[in-house]
């Protein structure tokens, strides 16, 4: 897949089709957001979904982490849907989750459904700086140059003649917001109110759009 370069705090990044940031400078990968069991955490509650999510979302990390060879990955939190999440993985997908973690220099941090993770001694951050970046997992909506996660964003638009609904990284002057790596995840209309202190015409929406990142300009929203 290939990567489309950004300029954000006078660094080029590299967004993912896949969903993820590469910081060449610093050979950071930057993920958010997986809810890894967020099928077998319906399941529980009776929502019958293909138990499928962990197998997807942990194969297309372990891609990623190849195609990047990254000193360090960030997790931006909400690793797993719950904090029971380990303990109803599959043992198959476990060993290489944790794999990955071995092998790899991980930085995990905390997020609204993971401020713990039971049975495991996974250590979380509440936040994490490099150079002046704050990497979180919820945006502070203040003036702090942050790359953060949480709110899922997606857009519905017409793109050449067809009505779509994307998932979609938002950049602004000093915030970028990553869509959820997660297979199940789903996403928030960039038109919620929550967004509406991040929205404004210095916006820069970019969709993941067959495979491709696409720069919209601020008249499609």
């Amino acid at each position: 897949m290939k990567f489309y370069t950004i300029k954000f705090a006078n660094e080029n990044f590299e967004i993912s089709p896949f969903g993820a940031i590469f910081w060449p400078n610093e050979e950071i990968l930057i993920v958010s957001d997986l809810h890894l069991e967020k099928g077998s955490s319906y399941y529980q509650r009776g929502t019958f979904l293909p138990p499928y999510d962990t197998f997807d979302t942990i194969n297309r990390l372990e891609e990623i982490i190849k195609q990047t060879y990254p000193k360090k990955v960030l997790l931006l939190g909400d690793t797993m849907h719950d904090k029971n999440g380990l303990l109803r993985m599959p043992n198959k997908m476990k060993e290489k989750f944790f794999s990955l973690l071995e092998k790899w220099s991980f930085v995990l941090i905390s997020g609204n459904h993971d401020e713990e993770f039971k049975g495991y001694d996974l250590k979380l951050f509440p936040s994490f700086k490099i150079r002046k970046i704050t990497f979180r997992h919820q945006s502070s909506f203040d003036e702090t140059t942050e790359i953060s996660g949480h709110f899922h964003p997606v857009i519905k638009i017409k793109f050449k003649g067809v009505r779509i609904r994307t998932p979609c990284f938002l950049v602004t002057e000093n915030k970028i917001i990553l869509p959820s790596f997660g297979t199940f995840t789903g996403g928030l209309d960039i038109k919620n109110d929550a967004f509406k202190d991040i929205i404004s015409k210095n916006t820069s929406a970019y969709i993941i759009y067959n495979q491709q990142i696409i720069n919209l300009n601020s008249k499609y929203f």
